[in-house]
């Protein structure tokens, strides 16, 4: 479904209160697109509305909207930095407004002095549908090779029987 259409769905969902509806429907959309700072700032919008600062935070902490108290709740809710940065992935700095800019590489110092090593300012790339294959079809060899090994032992032990 088209981005344009699954913002009308999520407006017609907010016209009807239907705020958990929206929330998923812009929660896939954000996942599709990690780096839409629209859709990010429609989320913490959403959130927003429904008293959830945390995510609020979350969702608005590379806007330039998000206030003091949705960033201490997010923070809050993520004690260490480094985990913040992970939950952020996916957006590069240099599409950030001067605040978020500031907010971003604050967080990425503070989760370099926590382990001794920097983190650079540069997006972590969201995994690829065929990085995804690769890693399944190598867990599957791997869970195929113990498989094949007790086969093997097995039809040995039948021919010396």
């Amino acid at each position: 479904m088209a981005k344009t259409d699954v913002l009308a769905r999520v407006d017609s969902d907010l016209e009807r209160g239907h705020t958990y509806l929206a929330i998923q429907r812009l929660s896939s959309l954000a996942a599709a697109d990690p780096g839409d700072l629209d859709i990010r700032a429609r989320l913490a919008a959403v959130h927003r509305a429904t008293g959830n600062l945390a995510e609020a935070g979350r969702w608005g902490f590379l806007t330039e909207d998000a206030t003091d108290a949705e960033i201490a709740a997010f923070e809050r809710s993520r004690r260490a930095a480094w985990e913040q940065v992970n939950t952020l992935r996916g957006v590069h700095p240099s599409g950030l407004g001067p605040r978020a800019s500031a907010r971003y590489l604050a967080l990425t110092e503070r989760a370099g002095a926590e382990h001794g090593i920097p983190v650079p300012m540069t997006a972590v790339e969201p995994d690829t549908w065929l990085d995804r294959l690769f890693f399944g079809l190598v867990l599957t060899l791997i869970g195929a090779i113990p498989v094949l090994a007790v086969i093997g032992l097995v039809t040995v032990v039948r021919w010396l029987l």
